[in-house]
């Protein structure tokens, strides 16, 4: 029932906080949370029959009462300012970078599906990348982030790899790193083999770039 990226989630999660869970699908995460590190949740989400199922789930465990659901759209009817964590994981970049436009929380935790490389170097304008773990899930690469509000430089290796992961060179991380490889390789591939212009050189020559990076921080 608890995924291996779930389970990843909530150990990104100190123990005993209070944690806004944004898209909370059927609300595994908060019940893992309340039960393994005795946290106090709200579980949100857009979706009424995402709720329905959420309030399924927490009657099985016994939860009902210590867990509130609330339908929103991201924050719009959350009370989050009490909270010592907010989660955004499962969705796409816009739909994140959206939520967290009018957001004065601290401390987030996200994972999203797409656009790695713009969420990054969107958020980093108001955000520290604390903290990252990835995650080999059902043949998927995750990669989990803990951002905490504040000012750090970052530079172009940071946004593509991660300012964390690039650092870490065993395990699951080598492996990400040989995936993202594999990953910019065909989009060159892709490119060369198409008809000449300007804008599909630049083009080469910015993923030939990404290749370098990625070499150089999977030595």
């Amino acid at each position: 029932m608890f995924s291996k990226r779930l389970i990843e989630l909530a150990s990104l999660i100190p123990t005993h906080s209070t944690v806004v869970d944004v898209g909370c699908d059927h609300a595994l995460l908060d019940i893992y949370l309340t039960i393994n590190r005795h946290c106090k949740c709200t579980a949100s989400d857009i979706s009424e029959n995402c709720l329905e199922k959420a309030k399924l789930n927490l009657k099985k465990f016994k939860l009902e009462k210590e867990i509130p659901l609330v339908l929103s759209d991201g924050l719009n009817n959350v009370e989050y300012n009490n909270s010592d964590y907010i989660v955004i994981a499962g969705m796409g970049t816009e739909t994140i970078l959206k939520i967290l436009e009018n957001c004065t929380a601290d401390n987030i935790i996200v994972q999203t599906n797409t656009d790695i490389f713009d969420f990054r170097e969107t958020i980093t304008d108001n955000f520290i990348i604390e903290n990252e773990k990835v995650v080999y899930d059902k043949k998927v690469f995750y990669v989990l982030m803990k951002l905490k509000r504040g000012k750090k430089k970052y530079n172009y290796s940071d946004y593509l790899i991660g300012p964390v992961i690039k650092k870490q060179k065993t395990g699951v991380y080598k492996k990400y790193k040989e995936y993202l490889f594999d990953k910019y390789s065909e989009i060159y591939n892709n490119l060369k083999n198409t008809s000449f212009s300007i804008e599909k050189m630049n083009k080469r020559l910015e993923i030939k770039a990404y290749l370098n990076m990625i070499k150089r921080y999977s030595k």
